[in-house]
């Protein structure tokens, strides 16, 4: 784990060692990795219940591929602000 997932793992729903973050708790992560300088590397949207755990490709992104790190922060807090408030997010990162 790298600094921000050990800072946050208590505010994350682990299931089957992914850490899911609520829509509030993905965008202070992100600014936590902006502030840090930690690149994100894409972004897995997911639905919860008690029973299941439903990955969301339509609600996923890969900046993996980014040549440029300087907006990626911006984009992911735009991509995280503009999903569905019931979604849980997987944030990969360095």
């Amino acid at each position: 784990m790298n600094k921000v997932e050990v800072l946050f793992s208590e505010r994350a729903i682990n299931r089957g060692g992914i850490l899911l973050f609520s829509k509030k708790d993905a965008l202070d992560f992100i600014e936590q990795c902006k502030y840090l300088e930690i690149v994100i590397l894409g972004i897995d949207g997911f639905f919860i219940s008690e029973s299941c755990t439903q990955p969301s490709l339509e609600d996923s992104i890969d900046y993996s591929g980014t040549l440029s790190n300087s907006d990626i922060y911006e984009k992911a807090l735009e991509f995280v602000n503009n999903r569905d408030a019931n979604l849980y997010f997987e944030i990969i990162c360095e």
